[in-house]
């Protein structure tokens, strides 16, 4: 069903509760825009030394350093790459305890997630703290690492009515979104319990935004499944193709039999989009070589459809395979759920960030083919997720995420800060 008018103008956020108004206060962008030039170099630090995946071994010194400035405790996972802080009640049994807390000690838990992963992109923005080390936090995920550090100073500062609420707001930085291996690998070492949350909540920084925008939605992204097909031929020189097997070919003709399976047998009416984004075999344009990898995604927001598919790839690759004497493995890069939001949780969190923001605007859109490892929390606990605007206002050119002159809005971080500690203070407010 294609939209309807009202959902491309501007809505207002909904009414929060009064008990909610109280716990966020009213002087919570104030605060944080007082340290505002504090989080902008936060930020730069972080943006010129980017990491990539689950080895993030400076930057989580980096979080670390910075919790360990505003006393707050903090376990670490993911081989040290992943930084989870405790405020509030959690945070101080785990001070009288051994570092953790039970459910029962934290009272009411909220999970707030930055990730703070790069890419392989080497910068052309032209900022002056541009990266040089040929990767790039291209997707701003500074930009959450460090709002999320400025919420846990304005948290900071309300431990102790945190305390006396019988609260506990857990702050999540996580590595590895890009590579959809961080979320997974930190609930494996135990995100989710010792205190388990009852909700979290993400924000993503859109570079094509102007400040203020906030876009919602669920299913917000898509689910992805990654894959690696291998096929093995019989290398030998290029006069000689007849005593060869060639697995070129074949991976020619696996690319082209992915593709109808889209056209073919995946209903027009659903979302579905298959890519194969590497394909790689040979050396030398006279040598037939004994490989050749083709590397992709598949993404959409229907499960059941999604699982029939990777079921029919599997069959496609190897059918095509056994026709060109070429054998096949398959291997899972990635596999992630679609972002599903609870909706409750999602009208809350408007609430409380409009109570904070009120001269945001609120649009209905956020629906798109990118995929998101949050995913696998949202599936856990009942979750909220925005993208909010962080366009700069010094140009009319602006380049999308994951582009090399891709740049965000210092402006933002102060907003996203207050946003995401209204978003905790609101929530714990609520549910006392």
């Amino acid at each position: 069903m294609a939209p309807a008018l009202s959902d491309f103008q501007p809505q207002p956020a909904p009414q929060t509760t009064a008990v909610a108004q109280t716990a966020i206060g009213d002087g919570l962008v104030k605060e944080a825009q007082a340290f505002a030039d504090e989080l902008a170099a936060w930020r730069h630090d972080l943006h010129q030394t980017p990491e990539l995946g689950n080895n993030l071994p400076q930057t989580s010194a980096y979080i670390q350093a910075r919790l360990d400035e505003m006393d707050i405790p903090y376990a670490v996972l993911v081989d040290g790459s992943c930084v989870v802080g405790l405020i509030g009640a959690g945070a101080v049994a785990a001070a009288q305890g051994n570092g953790t807390c039970t459910d029962e000690q934290a009272g009411t838990v909220i999970m707030l997630r930055g990730d703070m992963d790069g890419l392989p992109v080497a910068e052309e923005s032209g900022e002056p703290f541009a990266s040089t080390n040929g990767c790039m936090h291209a997707c701003g995920h500074d930009m959450h690492a460090t709002a999320l550090l400025g919420a846990a100073r304005l948290l900071k500062g309300r431990e102790a009515e945190l305390v006396d609420a019988n609260a506990t707001v857990k702050l999540l930085f996580q590595p590895g979104e890009e590579t959809f291996e961080g979320a997974r690998a930190a609930i494996a070492d135990g995100l989710l319990q010792n205190p388990r949350p009852q909700a979290a909540f993400a924000m993503h920084v859109n570079s094509q935004s102007p400040l203020g925008l906030v876009l919602y939605g669920s299913p917000a992204l898509s689910g992805v499944f990654g894959f690696r097909i291998t096929l093995q031929g019989k290398g030998g020189h290029g006069s000689s193709p007849e005593i060869c097997i060639d697995p070129i070919t074949a991976g020619v003709h696996v690319h082209l039999a992915l593709q109808e399976l889209i056209s073919r047998e995946v209903p027009a009416a659903k979302e579905v989009a298959l890519t194969v984004g590497k394909f790689a075999g040979g050396q030398a344009a006279n040598v037939i070589p004994d490989t050749c990898v083709l590397e992709g995604t598949l993404r959409g927001f229907d499960v059941e459809l999604m699982a029939h598919l990777k079921e029919r790839i599997a069959e496609v690759v190897n059918g095509v395979a056994a026709t060109y004497r070429t054998p096949a493995t398959i291997e899972t890069l990635s596999d992630v759920p679609p972002l599903v939001l609870d909706d409750d949780m999602t009208q809350a969190s408007l609430g409380y960030v409009g109570a904070v923001l009120p001269k945001a605007a609120f649009l209905p859109l956020f629906h798109a083919m990118a995929s998101e490892d949050f995913a696998l929390i949202s599936s856990e606990v009942p979750s909220a997720y925005f993208t909010v605007g962080a366009a700069v206002t010094d140009t009319d050119e602006h380049f999308a995420q994951h582009h090399p002159k891709a740049r965000f809005n210092d402006a933002e971080l102060p907003l996203g800060a207050a946003a995401y500690a209204a978003v905790a203070l609101g929530y714990l407010g609520d549910h006392r």
